[in-house]
């Protein structure tokens, strides 16, 4: 019995020390694993390193100013006589507080919805033109990427004289086809007209990146699949719907977060079409921080509302995967 316990114990004090030191394993520090896979795959984490620095540098850094500005008082003609002083959320509470700044988050929840549908549908219906077999397609396809390789600014000074009410072409050939009242009329210089004005400027220049993402998109879809619903009969407006656009579905869930991000922090096209104007009805949250930063050269108001701005942003596109997610486990 007494040869038995001693082998009992013996096999639990095994039991115990091998207990911990798995623990001892388990909880190594997680520098010591990061060192370990950066030995163990140096040449790639070498490769990345320099694109990593530039983000730290062109991103983080910047984000980082931002943040700490925010939380200041920065006044620019003040902070020529001293430094500026610590305020904590007071800007925030002025900027959540202004009736501009809602007027400004709604008029760009409606801008951006609006950009980003029809955007997606343009995009959508381009990919399917572009999908199909017909004569001249490579130079509808070539013709397609213009508006995205010109430069935001030029292609919107462009856009500014197709809209010019004495000597735009726009109302020119309104006026040709018998809609003389459109002969001088002002796209730019009435509140309601001017707002869709540059909203047709943004789809024009985003949709050809949607387009050719989603036939992309199209082109990896097996044929057998169409052939398939052909001869169970369906049109192509069922094959478009019932085959097309589910097996789409992730990316056109992606290009909705890209296009969201980039159409609520528009900035450039409303500058140079409209400054914001006509009296402030286009005055969307990039027009209103820049006339914050540089107007009124409130930078701590300015960088509270930048950070305003990235968490709704940050908001959105997380609600939209978590959409997407929700979807997929159903």
């Amino acid at each position: 019995m007494r040869g038995g316990s001693l082998s009992m114990r013996s096999a639990r004090n095994r039991t115990s020390s091998t207990h911990r030191s798995v623990g001892r394993e388990s909880s190594r520090p997680a520098f010591r694993q990061l060192h370990h896979d950066i030995s163990k795959n140096w040449l790639a984490y070498a490769f990345v390193l320099p694109s990593m620095a530039g983000v730290f540098a062109v991103i983080l850094i910047p984000l980082v100013q931002t943040v700490i500005v925010s939380f200041k008082k920065y006044y620019i003609l003040d902070i020529l006589r001293e430094a500026p002083p610590f305020v904590g959320l007071a800007n925030y509470k002025a900027i959540l507080t202004d009736p501009q700044f809602r007027f400004s988050l709604w008029l760009t929840v409606v801008f951006t919805f609006a950009c980003v549908a029809l955007t997606m549908l343009v995009g959508f219906f381009v990919a399917i033109l572009l999908d199909q077999d017909f004569p001249g397609r490579d130079v509808v396809a070539v013709a397609v990427l213009v508006p995205w390789v010109i430069p935001r600014i030029a292609s919107s000074i462009l856009w500014k004289w197709i809209y010019d009410d004495q000597f735009g072409i726009l109302n020119y050939m309104l006026t040709a086809i018998g809609l003389k009242s459109f002969a001088s009329f002002p796209w730019l210089a009435r509140a309601g007209p001017a707002l869709w004005a540059v909203v047709v400027v943004v789809v024009w220049q985003s949709f050809p990146f949607i387009a050719v993402t989603l036939l992309a998109g199209l082109r990896t879809i097996p044929r057998e699949i169409y052939e398939a619903a052909e001869i169970d009969g369906a049109g192509f407006c069922q094959k478009v719907m019932l085959i097309s656009i589910p097996m789409l579905r992730n990316l056109f869930a992606i290009l909705i977060v890209i296009s969201t991000i980039w159409d609520f922090k528009v900035f450039d096209q409303m500058y140079v079409l409209t400054e914001g104007g006509p009296a402030g009805s286009t005055m969307i949250l990039g027009i209103y921080t820049w006339i914050m930063a540089f107007g009124r050269l409130q930078m701590g108001l300015a960088s509270a509302l930048a950070m305003v701005m990235f968490v709704l942003v940050m908001a959105v596109t997380v609600l939209y995967l978590r959409l997407f997610m929700r979807e997929e486990t159903m």
